[in-house]
């Protein structure tokens, strides 16, 4: 992000008596996503992927993938959080199934407690200028991580679908390079695999 613009965004922050505030991305999402919840393990790069698809303020781009929406900075995002010994990254058994476990590091621990108090107390901004209470920033994200964390990929989708059924293309907007197209191209797809795969564990449980 260029200069001008913080110095531009600090003037409308200014202006607004909204200090201080601290300017939030993906990466600073993620740590937090991470702690909270008492630090509580992620079963499952896609429930990152999931839970900051659906969070409104999260700026990230759309990228193709077969079964769940992926935000393409993520992935960028773990492998350098992994690189820097701040998240670990192990294929561990969970819930009767084999599932890519992600947790803090004592160090990633560190810098997340450090963020969050220094957010706790002032202002958060979003994206390009979504302006949010940093205690409302942490509280959503521990919603978030509580609603889909250790669920199943089938419990997932379905939880997702239902979300997209609900709010529509509105939960999607935030994100870049998407398009109408896009979109609904999205929604039929989550639907459509909902219903095989509630189809398929019929069969199988029959």
């Amino acid at each position: 992000m260029s200069s001008g613009f913080d110095d531009w965004k600090a003037e409308i922050l200014k202006q607004t008596n909204l200090a201080p505030w601290s300017s939030v991305g993906l990466r600073e999402l993620t740590l937090l996503f991470l702690a909270a919840d008492g630090r509580s393990p992620v079963a499952g790069e896609e429930v990152i992927h999931v839970s900051l698809f659906l969070y409104p303020y999260a700026e990230a781009r759309l990228s193709p993938s077969l079964l769940f929406p992926r935000l393409e900075e993520l992935d960028k995002i773990l492998d350098s959080l992994e690189a820097e010994g701040l998240i670990e990254r192990k294929v561990e058994p969970f819930r009767g199934r084999l599932a890519t476990v992600i947790r803090l590091t004592e160090r990633g621990a560190a810098e997340a407690r450090k963020l969050a108090a220094q957010l706790s107390s002032s202002w958060v901004v979003l994206g390009r200028l979504a302006v949010r209470k940093g205690s409302e920033v942490l509280s959503e994200l521990e919603a978030l991580k509580k609603t889909y964390n250790g669920r199943s990929p089938l419990e997932l989708l379905k939880l997702l679908v239902s979300k997209l059924e609900a709010e529509g293309e509105d939960i999607i907007w935030h994100l870049k390079g998407v398009d109408e197209k896009k979109i609904q191209s999205l929604i039929s797809v989550s639907k459509q695999l909902s219903k095989e795969l509630k189809s398929a564990l019929r069969e199988i449980l029959w």
